[in-house]
């Protein structure tokens, strides 16, 4: 399951202080990986056991290293040279990257880049099961380098590959949908504790 959580959220960050409220992506900020992981877990309920940290220029190598992908976009993407009208298009990873990456220009807003994200990601674990990628595999983690990092072992990543790499077919995603308020001039997204519960409910129980 892929769940995005509005980079706007209203949180308190995991820190030893508490109290720290901010926007949820100010975790990763302050303390990187692992504060953005306890943040998280505190603002779901949920316990978040490891992480992974991908840079968007790996995106790119990914997409690249599937052969590209295919995508039926409702909007006009432009972004660092990369027009991309509406309608059917195979990208490859500099185009995927700029159709992740548009937010402005969306009317849905970091919204609609969730969803936009949600799809190169799904396309890409599809296409990587296939053995003629799954073998080069260690060619592309040692190739995309500094790129991604991860609190799991080299151990666990393979075995986590083994294990899951047929499931691409069964990926659900969602989305934690809140409302814009004003504090001291910046805007925020409120998530409702109903939608939070709900969200760490269905979590919980995939």
């Amino acid at each position: 399951m892929v769940y995005s959580i509005p980079r706007d959220s209203l949180a308190e960050m995991a820190d030893d202080h508490g109290g720290n409220i901010q926007k949820i992506n100010a975790a990763y900020e302050i303390g990187k990986a692992k504060m953005a992981k306890k943040t998280v877990s505190q603002f779901l309920g949920l316990p978040i056991d490891y992480s992974v940290t991908v840079d968007m220029g790996a995106l790119k190598e990914l997409v690249d290293f599937v052969g590209g992908i295919t995508i039926d976009t409702v909007i006009d993407v432009n972004l660092n040279g990369q027009v991309i009208p509406q309608g059917h298009h195979h990208l490859n990873g500099d185009q995927a990257l700029a159709y992740s990456r548009m937010r402005y220009q969306d009317p849905r807003g970091d919204y609609g880049r969730q969803l936009r994200q949600q799809e190169v990601l799904k396309q890409v674990a599809q296409k990587i099961q296939k053995s003629k990628y799954l073998m080069n595999i260690g060619d592309l983690m040692t190739k995309l380098g500094q790129k991604i990092s991860t609190d799991f072992t080299a151990d666990q990543v393979k075995q986590l590959i083994r294990n899951y790499h047929q499931s691409s077919g069964e990926i659900v995603s969602s989305q934690l949908l809140g409302k814009t308020a004003w504090l001291n001039g910046s805007a925020y997204q409120i998530i409702s504790t109903e939608d939070l519960q709900a969200a760490s409910n269905r979590l919980r129980e995939n």
